[in-house]
């Protein structure tokens, strides 16, 4: 059986193969390339699989080539699109696929945080009391103060803003739709992260197209230097 991904490891480290210099945004981005590609692949490779069974029938190979064709054909359904009929059909790659991407901007995150010399088990903790990444300041055995770092795909969703408290005290994401971050939405998020002494950080793209900017809103590339910064002095 053909294997749907790459794990989310194997993703980002080729990615990061493309050009090792890409930023945050640009290793994120180019993941999805990755993904989509690898998606395309596998299509293939069962639309392969299932025309080498035709060969008990001996279909010429323009036909098979013409079945080809429409099986790969992308297709409308209730007024979306998709790269063929597989992908309307098949949950189990498009339960792969939210999988792998949340682990992607994991990676992604985390990637930033090893660039600023912090390691893991010494400076932060991954996937502890119920949020993504904690920063320890100076250093987890014996810790003074403690930030915890929420991570966001592309989609900021109502566990962004409320579930904040709960979750982090600061959180980044790879946010790509800035009319998510209304007036109500920024307030909230302000209100906490100044209370945490946190900050939401996001692409500069859409920090630069949101209409109201907050308080507490920095762009993700600072995100790196901020949490070195903390594990340096207790502080962003």
């Amino acid at each position: 059986m053909a294997k749907i991904l790459p794990s989310s490891q194997e993703i980002v480290r080729e990615a990061e193969k493309t050009n090792p210099k890409f930023n945050i945004n640009q290793i994120h981005s180019k993941t999805f390339e990755l993904i989509k590609k690898h998606r395309t692949k596998y299509y293939e490779e069962k639309v392969n699989e299932f025309l080498s069974r035709l060969t008990l029938i001996n279909l010429p190979k323009k036909i098979k080539s013409k079945i080809k064709q429409e099986l790969l054909r992308p297709i409308s359904v209730e007024n979306k699109i998709y790269s063929n009929f597989m992908e309307e059909t098949s949950r189990r790659v498009s339960q792969t696929l939210q999988a792998i991407s949340g682990n992607i901007a994991e990676l992604c995150v985390e990637r930033e945080l090893i660039k600023a010399g912090l390691k893991l088990g010494i400076h932060y903790t991954k996937k502890k009391e119920r949020t993504d990444f904690i920063i320890y300041y100076p250093e987890i055995q014996n810790f003074k103060k403690k930030h915890r770092i929420e991570v966001k795909n592309v989609k900021l969703r109502e566990r962004g803003t409320r579930g904040l408290a709960f979750d982090g005290d600061s959180m980044i994401g790879f946010f790509n739709q800035p009319s998510e971050f209304t007036s109500s939405n920024v307030e909230v998020i302000d209100n906490h992260c100044k209370t945490s002494n946190g900050y939401c950080y996001v692409p500069p793209e859409i920090l630069a197209q949101m209409k109201n900017k907050g308080k507490r809103f920095k762009s993700n590339l600072e995100f790196a230097s901020d949490m070195e910064k903390f594990v340096k002095t207790g502080s962003i």
